[in-house]
């Protein structure tokens, strides 16, 4: 059966009637006069008159066979049989994973260096006819992408150049871009190429609904049996740096692999200087916690990375992380119910403290004249009724990042609490405290969240928390999104976090005041206090570490920086771009052009740092647990798919998958032969005629 690539020319198949309609128009009616004395010379002619008829049939038929074939050569025609004629012409899309996944070491070397040895491999197959598209799919929608068909000699250059990206591989995008464009592509046999290290990241999310008839051709690479050892974050437990105070980092490093690794050696880099260094092991797929403590001596911007031992793949080895030390942190503490002084002294023990901590304390009733953007961190004891100005002021300070600790009062007004707090706390009074009881009976602490970063410091144990005893307590509720780190007995929330726009709340529900318990004079406030105060004030140190390669980052940046001209970003490999920051109306902000590099980056003002920040690898580019080719074919939807195996030469595999051989050289060199013969008949004709 043939299939025919150019069927616009097949119109012109009724040439091949030309030399008929030529041949009745000369034909020309005699009148014939008999004479008797050449009667017996037609007798004599007869068998030569037969022949040459046959002959001019002959040449008939001939000059309109060699314009069919000439036409038909002309339609390129193709057979599915394969068994004769030159190779049909491809339209082909190569998807080809250059992710950061591919760049890892295997037994035969690097992978990624393997994969474009084996596309070049798969190119020796195509000839300048065919046209063929490649799609790095770590790429796919980037300022790179080229959606067009080139010839093989173009596509080679472009491997070449093709480098490991750190977005991840988006094979869905690819593949819909790859059926797009070959619905457009002009010949008949069209083919898909996927080369990837079959990471199970690289899976859609659900089956795909496109339409992938076409056939769909795995190149098989030599993965091998996972064995990655990576750092898939870094904590800094909510602390409050402080220069020249210690603080603990915590790396937590994850085994992929099926046996235990040991010996393996962790460092901290803080501002290129080696800190610390220690060894651990890790047990077989699962994770450990590696602890450093140490600390900077002074303020201002501080950068560095938690390094492992080298293995296979070193992209996930080291996990960077920025953070800013304020030179000073103000505290204000608007008192309603007269326990801010012992706030204030439970706040600043030590002298050493007094230094890079500031108290300040001020009444309800006496905010006028106070800049609450003076401050850092606002403690509101008692929940004061506070005139809507200074509401307002309160919201603003939370919306841009600030933190609020509020205390409950037996004294508070549940009303004004519900209208005014509860959308910044999470919290609903449903029933004031009590203020008709005894100190016969009591409420206690019933447990406390040990995993919340306010707590996790202590070494407290469940059944060992600390005694207190609350002689009345307000009957409180929690919306959804609160959280309630510590109880009361009867299961009422103690304390209660809870973020409002972009800054975070703390409430405790118990009142403080000496009259209604005993937790002021318990040896567990003054620590509790200063690691509430710690924990609301660590996001002032600005610790960036959780934002990942490629993404969209827009960077907020100090109130007092000029929007009249452009910025300096210093990306880790030391390269320049100029940035423009813009006015948002209530933040100054800056989008990052290139961010695709992981480690620490630096906005300059001039010569003058005002803000960094750091990249790592995205941890789902590091699972390196991989599917099949039967799982992705099915998650693709290829109704035909064909591995080309690593230890196989890929023209000889092609040779057996490909159909549709073209003809078109066939047919014209049938009607060359026929045209040679027709030549001949016609002298031998006009020889016939002459005698």
């Amino acid at each position: 059966m043939f299939n025919f690539l150019n069927t616009s020319v097949l119109f012109a198949a009724a040439a091949a009637l030309i030399p008929l309609i030529i041949h009745l128009f000369s034909k020309r009616k005699v009148k014939i006069i008999e004479f008797s004395s050449v009667k017996h010379l037609k007798m004599m002619q007869k068998r030569q008159v037969r022949k040459l008829k046959i002959k001019q049939l002959l040449l008939l038929l001939l000059r309109m066979l060699i314009i069919f074939l000439v036409v038909l050569a002309f339609a390129r025609p193709t057979t599915e049989t394969g068994s004769f004629g030159s190779h049909a012409s491809v339209s082909a899309v190569i998807l080809f994973d250059n992710s950061v996944s591919m760049d890892r070491y295997v037994s035969d070397g690097n992978l990624f260096d393997i994969a474009k040895k084996r596309t070049g491999e798969l190119l020796d197959n195509f000839g300048e006819s065919d046209e063929i598209l490649l799609l790095p799919l770590a790429d796919i929608a980037g300022k790179n992408a080229d959606f067009s068909f080139s010839s093989v000699s173009t596509v080679r250059e472009i491997l070449d150049n093709i480098s490991a990206n750190y977005m991840a591989a988006d094979l869905e995008k690819g593949l819909i871009n790859s059926l797009s464009k070959l619905k457009e592509a002009k010949n008949l046999n069209k083919e898909i190429y996927i080369i990837t290290d079959y990471q199970r990241s690289i899976l859609p999310d659900s089956t795909l609904s496109v339409d992938t008839s076409i056939p769909v051709n795995f190149i098989a690479l030599p993965t091998e049996e996972n064995d990655n050892c990576g750092i898939v974050s870094v904590d800094f437990g909510g602390q409050l740096i402080i220069p020249g105070h210690d603080f603990t980092i915590k790396a937590m490093v994850k085994n992929q692999s099926n046996e235990k690794q040991t010996n393996l050696i962790a460092s901290l880099i803080i501002n290129g200087n080696r800190m610390a260094q220690t060894e651990f092991a890790v047990d077989a797929e699962s994770e450990t916690e590696v602890t450093f403590t140490r600390s900077v001596s002074t303020s201002g911007f501080h950068s560095g990375y938690v390094e492992i031992s080298d293995d296979k793949f070193v992209e996930d080895n080291r996990f960077y992380f920025s953070f800013k030390i304020p030179d000073h942190f103000n505290l204000l503490i608007i008192d309603s119910d007269n326990t801010g002084e012992i706030m204030k002294l439970a706040l600043s023990p030590a002298t050493t403290i007094n230094q890079y901590w500031s108290t300040k304390i001020t009444k309800a009733n006496a905010l006028a004249g106070i800049n609450f953007w003076d401050y850092d961190v606002l403690f509101l004891t008692g929940a004061p009724k506070l005139e809507t100005t200074y509401i307002q002021r309160i919201k603003s300070f939370l919306t841009q990042g600030r933190p609020v600790f509020i205390t409950y009062d037996g004294q508070t007004d549940s009303d004004y609490f519900n209208k005014t707090y509860s959308e910044l706390t999470g919290v609903r009074i449903d029933e004031p405290a009590r203020l008709d009881f005894t100190r016969a009976g009591y409420y206690s602490l019933l447990s406390i969240n040990m995993n919340h970063p306010v707590f996790s410091v202590f070494d407290y144990k469940a059944d060992d928390i600390p005694e207190l005893k609350f002689f009345t307590l307000p009957k409180v509720s929690t919306i959804t999104e609160a959280e309630s780190i510590m109880l009361f007995t009867g299961e009422r929330p103690a304390l209660v976090e809870h973020r409002y726009k972009s800054g975070k709340v703390l409430t405790f529900t118990g009142p403080l005041a000496p009259n209604y318990s005993d937790i002021t004079a318990n040896s567990f406030f003054v620590p509790m206090l200063s690691r509430i105060a710690e924990y609301l004030a660590s996001d002032l140190s600005e610790f960036d570490f959780k934002s990942y390669c490629a993404q969209n980052i827009t960077r907020v940046l100090p109130d007092n920086i000029s929007t009249s001209g452009p910025l300096t970003l210093l990306t880790p490999d030391s390269t320049e771009y100029n940035i423009l920051p813009e006015d948002e109306g209530s933040r100054i902000v800056a989008a990052i052009p290139s961010a695709s590099l992981p480690g620490a980056y630096s906005i300059l003002s001039g010569l003058k740092e005002i803000d960094k920040f750091s990249l790592n690898l995205n941890p789902t580019e590091a699972e390196l647990y991989q599917t099949d080719v039967e799982q992705l074919s099915q998650a693709i939807g290829a109704k035909t798919n064909n591995l080309l195996a690593y230890d196989s030469q890929i023209g000889e595999l092609l040779a057996e998958i490909r159909f549709g051989n073209e003809l078109w050289q066939l047919f014209l060199w049938i009607a060359v032969v026929l045209l040679a013969i027709e030549m001949i008949l016609s002298r031998s004709k006009v020889s016939d005629e002459e005698q």
